[in-house]
């Protein structure tokens, strides 16, 4: 039952994503405004408490909550997205704090599945695309 809604969850989250990507560059507002509706569907029940938590806090409330990686994993992703959008809308320090999240979220989520013995290929373009928004932000 517990593992059904875990995957349930998922596959929301993932139409999410799919939305965000959509709408990112037409409808910015839109999809910033998904991202953090996102957020209330999950442990963190606001992006406002997810955003106030520093990566030893955020570490902490994971392992707390007990959240699994794979839910982590996709909100890496439109986490990924939120700092293309506000690297765009050239909110340089909201993109700096994001960029530390991310690089945390990617390692934690690297070990999560090094024990589990699962092997993403995500990690490889994750790292890439955080060097790019490291870059950008230079």
């Amino acid at each position: 039952m517990q593992k059904d809604y875990i995957l349930e969850m998922i596959e929301e989250l993932g139409r999410v994503l799919r939305a965000v990507i959509s709408t990112k560059k037409s409808e910015p507002a839109r999809a910033l405004q998904s991202i953090k509706t996102v957020f209330t569907a999950t442990k963190f029940e606001t992006k406002d408490f997810f955003d106030s938590l520093n990566t030893g806090e955020l570490e902490a409330f994971i392992k707390e909550k007990n959240i699994h990686y794979s839910t982590l994993d996709t909100l890496t992703d439109l986490l990924f997205e939120e700092a293309d959008i506000r690297l765009d809308m050239g909110e340089y320090a909201t993109v700096q704090r994001l960029i530390n999240k991310i690089d945390f979220l990617v390692a934690y989520i690297a070990e999560k599945e090094t024990e589990a013995k699962v092997l993403s290929l995500k990690r490889g373009p994750q790292k890439e695309r955080l060097q790019f928004l490291r870059t950008s932000l230079k």
